[in-house]
């Protein structure tokens, strides 16, 4: 059966004027996330703004996809990483194990087998614990009608815990998490990939692989060698320029309130700017391998537009290097550039 790919213009179109509404009106129903994990109606006049990941909706266009439980996955499986990062952000005593455990609920998500771990952990309130359970319900809600879940779940449940040690591991006080970060990245860590342990450990920052992974499952007839080429193009190319995208724009805000920085990792920021074009080559590239390269190489194409309009990526140094990376990403980076830049000026972005 022939599936059509949405991508191009018409897919960022679609995703901003059908996907960011809905995805917010969900949010909006938890209410929770109203002033905890998001910015008040004044702050911003876009809505798009208070979606914790707002590259990640993407994927309930992917083909063949049924666009309502796609995004219901989606949104509640965030709404759970976002008060995830709420707690750990809001406890005072910095424990690591307690972290990990909470963390845990990511994987009670996608799971159905697992008992749900956070209602054994007694600092949580029972609002704490009621809200992340019913969250935890509405994704394996989904996760139980994919056709080829048990096809991706081992590499899903994988990354699920690459991505939550990252994160357990970022709350930590400073001293300590450098510590832990720099112990935990030397196991993981391959040399003969061709990127920096900094590299690596922004390749596990981002959510982005799981939710492709979610995606590619609701195909019947999805092979191994599709879900191997797929891991491969986002751990560590797409995954890694998204977390490093994101991490150049915010770059002045960490340093602020002292939260990890992945750019901080290189030597300058003429290197970051080299490695972040370089990332944006590769992630590219890869999309060639996959069964909709067009659709995936969208992605990447609008995820480097989306950053770089931010006003943000134009504050000091950073406009100089935001725009060697336009200048060399390309005329189709550079027109969805312009596309994003006017959707900013006209409000919908």
């Amino acid at each position: 059966m022939n599936i059509s790919c949405c991508h191009g213009p018409k897919l960022v179109l679609k995703c901003i004027s059908d996907i960011y509404p809905k995805s917010y009106s969900l949010f909006r129903e938890y209410g929770i996330f109203e002033d905890k994990c998001s910015n008040t109606e004044e702050d911003s006049p876009s809505y798009t703004r208070k979606l914790p990941a707002r590259e990640a909706g993407i994927y309930a266009l992917y083909p063949g996809v049924n666009l309502d439980n796609a995004l219901d996955f989606i949104v509640s499986f965030q709404a759970i990483d976002c008060y995830l990062n709420l707690l750990c952000s809001n406890i005072k005593k910095k424990d690591e194990l307690l972290f990990s455990r909470l963390y845990l609920s990511l994987r009670d998500a996608v799971d159905p087998k697992r008992k749900i771990s956070v209602g054994y952990l007694n600092c949580l309130s029972n609002e704490d614990i009621t809200t992340i359970t019913k969250l935890i319900e509405k994704c394996r809600n989904q996760v139980v009608m994919l056709s080829s879940y048990n096809l991706v779940i081992t590499q899903l449940k994988k990354f699920i815990q690459i991505y939550s040690d990252f994160m357990a591991y970022s709350h930590l006080n400073k001293e300590l998490r450098d510590k832990k970060i720099e112990e935990w990245v030397n196991r993981y860590h391959d040399e003969n990939t061709g990127i920096s342990k900094g590299e690596m450990l922004a390749a596990s920052a981002s959510p982005l692989l799981i939710f492709v992974l979610f995606a590619c499952a609701h195909d019947p007839d999805l092979t191994k060698e599709e879900i191997d080429n797929i891991c491969a193009a986002y751990f560590p190319w797409i995954c890694g320029l998204h977390a490093l995208l994101r991490h150049f724009v915010n770059v002045n805000e960490a340093m602020q309130n002292y939260s990890i920085n992945l750019t901080t990792y290189y030597k300058n920021l003429k290197m970051c700017e080299e490695r972040i074009i370089f990332f944006i080559e590769k992630a590219l590239e890869s999309c060639n391998s996959l069964k909709y390269p067009k659709f995936h190489s969208t992605i990447v194409k609008t995820m480097v537009a989306l950053y770089l309009t931010e006003p943000k990526a134009y504050h000091g140094m950073n406009k100089l290097a935001s725009t060697n990376i336009m200048k060399k990403s390309g005329s189709a980076a550079r027109f969805y550039y312009n596309l994003c830049k006017l959707l900013r000026l006209s409000g919908r972005l």
